[in-house]
């Protein structure tokens, strides 16, 4: 019989990295809080409830008033220290080249106010990712960032990167989801001992639709969206589900009390497969920033 785990226990267990550094498997998602109150009160909420990890980016447009809210978590609660909270971002397609990496990233630990990223992710394949990737590369060198990463890369551009690469990436975060499991590229990740950071796990609401997730969250009277959570969570990926809505927040990570057989991991793994956000080899909604 498997034993049920506590909120607790999902919010503070961590993944190693392939460097060694442990990266909390449960965090908050922040793409599209733009609005300042919103990403401010989600992270405060989420630092709260006992979240440890929070995920943003410099597309985002938020890390300042994330920024603000670990800063005045940290000052609330002086037992937490910075080294508790693992912050990720990202640097945007435009600043892959050498030089302008290398100003996107100290504006990063600037806005943030902070002396050092947790993670920091190419936020998509770009043609210009190896100098990035070179970039990254000497600032992990320099401590300035405790591990690097990529995001939205396929196994081709992993293959590629792989070849060039004097560090190997710690991360890969890439949507997958009930209806998008890119399991060809987590199995790939997992063989090259690179973390799975999952986003849109949740389906951006659209869990409801698909009436084997209905029949699970009814059986283990939960929600759709824990199911989806859950599912991932049992892949072992890394989840950061993004909600600016207080009570959500305390909610989503209750995913202990159920545990998904085999067999309806299976199912789930056999849905019809559709992405719902853009292909990175998609030429045309990457015509600026792609070969």
């Amino acid at each position: 019989m498997v034993k049920n785990v506590t909120k607790e226990q999902i919010l503070t267990k961590k993944i190693k990295l392939n460097n060694g550094v442990l990266m909390p498997q449960f965090g908050l998602g922040t793409y599209l809080m733009e609005n300042e109150n919103q990403a401010y009160h989600a992270v405060f909420v989420a630092l709260e409830s006992g979240y440890r990890l929070i995920d943003t980016a410099q597309y985002y447009n938020n890390e300042v008033e994330i920024g603000r809210a670990v800063k005045d978590f940290l000052q609330k609660h002086p037992d937490v220290k910075r080294s508790d909270i693992f912050i990720t971002s990202k640097i945007w397609n435009s600043d892959h080249e050498y030089h302008k990496a290398k100003t996107a990233f100290f504006g990063i630990l600037k806005r943030l106010q902070v002396d050092y990223l947790d993670l920091c992710l190419i936020h998509w394949p770009t043609k210009n990712r190896f100098e990035c990737w070179k970039f990254l590369e000497e600032v992990y060198q320099q401590g300035k960032v405790k591990a690097i990463g990529v995001s939205n890369f396929k196994v081709h551009h992993l293959e590629e990167l792989l070849k060039k690469a004097k560090v190997k990436p710690m991360v890969n975060q890439i949507e997958t989801h009930p209806g998008f499991n890119q399991l060809d590229v987590v199995k790939f990740c997992q063989k090259n001992d690179i973390a799975v950071t999952s986003w849109r796990t949740m389906m951006a609401g659209k869990t409801n639709d698909i009436p084997l997730l209905v029949d699970l969250a009814d059986k283990y009277q939960t929600s759709t969206t824990q199911i989806a959570l859950k599912w991932a969570w049992q892949l072992n990926e890394i989840i950061i589900p993004k909600s600016v809505t207080p009570k959500r927040i305390v909610e989503n990570p209750n995913i202990g009390n159920f545990t998904l057989t085999d067999q309806e991991m299976a199912a789930i793994n056999n849905l019809p497969q559709k992405r719902l956000g853009p292909d990175p080899d998609d030429k045309e909604v990457w015509k600026d920033f792609i070969d």
